[in-house]
């Protein structure tokens, strides 16, 4: 009787580690994000005529933004509690990820009914790190192309974009929602472990 005890005892413990050896051994633990516009644009946003309508991987082509380096970009138009709201999430990206020179985080202001003044008025409540958080204003002509033309957004459109070292488009995300902000940080530290793979 005690051998079966003991027997059945050796299994148990037995049994947990040759599954997580071999677990360790074989399995792999990999997450992909998406690369959005891999065939081209396609019908997406009939509306929007200026958008590039090839069958190529879309690529964000704009002398705003820099390539070899992963950016997370936001447009603003507008002051008010929705606006105090994302700076707060946004706030959490910067936190996370400000010491990284591969990531930089941009806010793009429609200047025709906000500039930085009415942004960083929200210094009491929300730290701007200039080195890693840029704001910059442009027209609304500038600001609308960027970001229809060159975002792939929509007029009701108003997530964050994670683009790529390389310019492509790897998520949309709605940062009034915490589980968006959570979302992009994962996304974010995703991409930044296939980069370091890839180098």
């Amino acid at each position: 009787m005690k051998n079966k005890k003991g027997i059945y005892l050796f299994l148990l413990i037995l049994l947990p580690a040759l599954i997580f050896l071999f677990l360790k051994g074989f399995g792999e633990n990999k997450f992909q994000i998406p690369i959005y516009y891999s065939n081209g644009i396609g019908d997406t946003l009939r509306q929007v005529t200026c958008l590039e309508r090839n069958t190529d991987q879309y690529i964000v082509k704009s002398p705003e933004l820099e390539m070899g380096i992963t950016k997370v970009v936001h447009f603003e138009r507008m002051d008010g509690p929705v606006l105090k709201t994302r700076l707060e999430e946004l706030e959490k990206v910067q936190d996370v990820f400000y010491n990284n020179p591969d990531i930089q985080m941009m806010s793009y202001l429609n200047q025709a009914s906000i500039q930085t003044d009415a942004i960083t008025g929200y210094n009491q409540r929300v730290t701007f790190m200039d080195q890693f958080w840029h704001f910059k204003e442009l027209d609304s002509t500038s600001w609308s192309n960027l970001k229809y033309c060159g975002m792939v957004m929509s007029d009701l459109d108003n997530r964050v974009v994670l683009v790529d070292a390389k310019n492509r488009i790897r998520g949309y995300y709605n940062i009034m929602e915490r589980e968006e902000t959570d979302r992009l940080i994962l996304e974010l530290r995703i991409l930044q472990t296939i980069d370091l793979e890839n180098e």
